[in-house]
């Protein structure tokens, strides 16, 4: 299991390869389309993961359905930024600038919303600095190694 992402690959493929596979298909595509979705709220929710559920939908599909694999890679919100981070480790710049323009609106809402706690303030500081930090310490097209 993956520091990043806390899904258990493994035990979950475990957990389904002794069904039929017609039921097999139907159990990956479902935990798929639903990884979809929850990846799709973290486009929109700051500190909601997404590349987490949009890689576990693309291992689902690809146990599934060869078509919704497909889609999922070549769709037009999101098939690049993944293409991107599974094969070459990076994100777009776009990406980052857009992830964390999201963050700190939602987090200085957040924050001007529950002024007079100044420890969540705090708390949701810190946390958005450390999700910036992250961001910024992901490789980009420009700083990423030479693509073979």
């Amino acid at each position: 299991m993956s520091e990043d992402c806390p899904v258990d690959h493994d035990a979950a493929e475990r957990a389904v390869e002794k069904l039929p596979d017609p039921i097999r298909r139907a159990v990956y595509f479902s935990v798929g389309a639903v990884s979809v979705g929850f990846g799709v709220i973290g486009i929109l929710v700051p500190l909601w993961p997404t590349t987490c559920f949009l890689l576990l939908a693309g291992w689902c599909f690809a146990r599934s359905s060869p078509r919704a694999e497909r889609w999922l890679h070549e769709n037009r919100l999101f098939g690049k930024y993944l293409k991107d981070y599974r094969v070459h480790g990076i994100i777009s710049t776009r990406v980052r600038l857009g992830s964390l323009a999201v963050l700190w609106v939602f987090i200085g809402a957040s924050a001007f919303l529950l002024m007079s706690r100044l420890w969540v303030v705090a708390l949701l500081l810190v946390v958005a600095s450390s999700v910036t930090l992250h961001l910024y310490s992901l490789p980009t097209e420009a700083r990423a190694p030479a693509r073979e």
